[in-house]
């Protein structure tokens, strides 16, 4: 009997099998789901239990704690649910398909956080309550989440080590950040209307907001510093490029020399670049390697990493704006 068709990834082999010259790209895994979204999870449900006392005075009652800790372990689950599922990374989906079953799994997520927020609070009678609250929020912060799901799938594009893989991570790393300012800026309703949280100091919980909004956007700012380094290595190599030869490819087939320790993996594409060096040349009959990869696709993703970066820092720019002119607002009363 046909056993049916599985719905998620396999194991990753032990050992890969090779492919020839003219095939060999050999992208990277998609990186790990579960961390970026623990973190963003936990700042999702703190800041938003936080919110949710400007508006509501049960939300005022829970600790913060709580739900911090709940959605961490939840935000855990939904990232290495999206990251093994499989037909969500299917080419011939639909981008409006992804979209939905992203926003389903994070509506889930959210009503299993809220509701075990609700239960540990208020027993059973909380549990209905806070799920449907719960789901609400998860909807709230769906594009962030698909955002985030995006980086994470473009940064299995690159072999692992290379210059392209080394700037995906670094953006997926600033889209989370940048989601962790965003959820700090829900604090704005609360800082306006003084509505705060009873387990927090007003001032405590105003600066757990700027401290997460501004160490996000500092952070993606060192961020975009150390690319600037690799970007530099990648002008060079494309300067130089009308003076590289492609390497040959091998009789096996197998494409190409082995890479030498002082060679620069570029991350996308087959071809291997070098330069003739004479004394090279007349000892070992060959010429050294010095790129691997295609110079042109690769600076076309760092270009894409750039202006996701930007974006990034532009999102937690204004989340520290707003929770920073607020607070000023709020302080203005009392003066």
């Amino acid at each position: 009997m046909q056993s049916p068709q599985k719905d998620w990834w396999p194991p990753p082999p032990d050992a890969r099998a090779p492919v020839a010259a003219a095939e060999e790209d050999e992208p990277g895994t998609m990186p790990s789901l579960a961390r970026p979204f623990a973190a963003f999870g936990a700042a999702a449900g703190l800041f938003a239990i936080l919110a949710l006392g400007s508006f509501r005075d049960a939300a005022r009652e829970v600790s913060p704690l709580t739900p911090m800790i709940a959605t961490a372990a939840v935000g855990a689950l939904v990232g290495t649910t999206l990251r093994s599922w499989k037909r969500l990374h299917s080419p011939v989906l639909a981008r409006e398909a992804v979209v939905l079953w992203v926003a389903i799994v994070t509506a889930i997520g959210g009503a299993a956080s809220g509701g075990l927020v609700g239960l540990l609070t208020w027993g059973i009678d909380g549990f209905v309550r806070f799920a449907g609250g719960g789901a609400v929020v998860g909807l709230v912060f769906v594009p962030s989440c698909l955002v985030v799901f995006d980086a994470a799938k473009r940064a299995g594009r690159g072999r692992h080590g290379s210059l392209v893989a080394a700037t995906d991570r670094r953006t997926v790393l600033s889209t989370v950040l940048a989601g962790l300012a965003f959820a700090g800026a829900t604090q704005v309703p609360a800082v306006l209307s003084a509505n705060v949280s009873n387990e927090l100091a007003p001032l405590l919980q105003v600066a757990l907001s700027l401290f997460v909004c501004l160490g996000a956007t500092i952070a993606i700012v060192v961020l975009q510093r150390r690319d600037s380094s690799a970007r530099a290595a990648l002008e060079a190599f494309a300067k130089e490029a009308a003076w590289l030869d492609r390497a040959p490819v091998g009789e096996d087939g197998e494409g190409g020399q082995p890479l030498p320790p002082t060679a620069v993996d570029l991350g996308v594409g087959a071809e291997q670049w070098t330069r003739t060096s004479d004394a090279n040349y007349r000892a070992s009959g060959r010429s050294d390697v010095l790129v691997k990869g295609s110079i042109e696709r690769a600076t076309a993703a760092f270009d894409e990493c750039a202006r996701r970066r930007h974006r990034s820092l532009i999102v937690a720019s204004c989340g520290l704006t707003a929770v920073s002119v607020s607070f000023l607002l709020r302080l203005s009363v009392f003066l």
